[in-house]
Parts: structure tokens; sequence; C-alpha cells
């Protein structure tokens, strides 16, 4: 699912250039700002050490909330900046010391606040497509995972319905990788990754 989430953004990113464009009136110049929720998202961390019997850690409950603030240069492309935040529930089993001996399991959780920025280029009448870099902090202190305090990425793909001409609802399924360039780096460092569902909405500024 993910691999074909993703080939699918990639080809469309491609063929934006040879894309037809519709427009109902020149945004070049405007602001507009976008609150949205990820309330359905598969979250996974990893990879622990590539070694037999290792340890693991399975995520679940991963929500994620986002302002950005966007900049209109033309009809076709606009640039962002973001605040965002997003909490996830983490469970860790131990890795094998002796298989005589049951596997420990640890609760914890992982709460990350992030700072995207992002290019996004508008195709069709209602579609677009963005990408970016990610800086990202660690809010809560986990010994389970790996500090995730980097530089992250994301890409998505939209869809931006107007109800008026300064309103409008969003639907983005998006794909978010955390600590692709960690702060502190290791080897076999753990990522949190995220695939998800954003919907939000959208506020134009009157020029």
């Amino acid at each position: 699912m993910l691999k074909k989430l993703l080939s699918g953004i990639f080809i469309s990113l491609l063929t934006l250039s040879g894309t037809t464009l519709y427009a109902q009136q020149n945004n070049g110049g405007s602001y507009d700002i976008e609150l949205s929720i990820t309330p359905l998202a598969e979250s996974t961390i990893g990879p622990r050490k590539s070694l037999m019997g290792a340890g693991s850690d399975a995520s679940k409950n991963y929500i994620a909330g986002l302002i950005r603030v966007g900049y209109h240069y033309n009809e076709t492309w606009s640039f962002g900046a973001g605040v965002g935040y997003s909490h996830q529930d983490i469970t860790t089993t131990s890795a094998i010391v002796d298989p005589s001996v049951e596997r420990i399991q640890y609760s914890s959780e992982l709460s990350i606040w992030e700072l995207p920025l992002d290019a996004r280029v508008k195709f069709l009448k209602y579609l677009y497509a963005n990408a970016g870099p990610m800086l990202h902090f660690q809010q809560n202190a986990n010994s389970h995972v790996d500090k995730q305090n980097g530089i992250g990425f994301h890409i998505g793909l939209g869809a931006k319905i107007p109800l008026s001409q300064q309103i409008a609802v969003m639907l983005s399924p998006n794909y978010k990788m955390y600590s692709l360039i960690p702060f502190q780096s290791e080897k076999n460092y753990d990522r949190a990754r995220a695939l998800g569902i954003g919907i939000g909405v959208n506020y134009k500024f009157a020029r």
C-alpha cells in the first residue's frame, strides 16, 4: 500500500509540468492559513538492529495536527511553513536474551513538535501535490526509542474543495519520515514514519 502511494505521488510530480491547469481566478501574491489534523494513520518505528532476536517497537493511536501559513507565488505554485504536533503510543518488546525467558514489553509515549516547510503545486481543478523538509523535536523523554530530534521529510497529495471564495475544505493522504538526518547519529537509528490521511480547513485572506 505504501509503495503504491509513494509511486503514485512520484509519478504525479514528474508529470505535473505537462498537466493542463484550470483556475477560476489569479491567486498570485495572496496568503492563506490552514488548520488540519491526521486522525487516521499507520505509524512504524525502525529499524532496530538487524540481529536475530533483537527488540522491536510497535506504534498505535498516532494522531497529528498542523497549522500552516501559505504564500501563493502564482496560480500554480505556493509555499508554506507551519507548526505541527504528533503523538503516538509505543509498545517496546525486549530482545531475546534467553529463549526460555518470556520477552518483556514496555509501554511508552512519543510526542513530537514539527516545523515543516513545503512547496505545493496545483494541477487539474482541485488537486495538488506537496513536499518539503521538516525540522522536529521530541517533547517527552522516552528511554526505549532513539531520540526523534532532527530533520525529516514529508510528501503528499491533496484535494482542496472551495466552499466560498475564501473558505475551502481539504483531504490529503501524506507520508512523513522523521530523523532522516538525526541530530544524534547512531548505527541502525530508529526512525519514526507515518502514512496517514489529513483533513482540514483553509482560509484565504482577501487581497
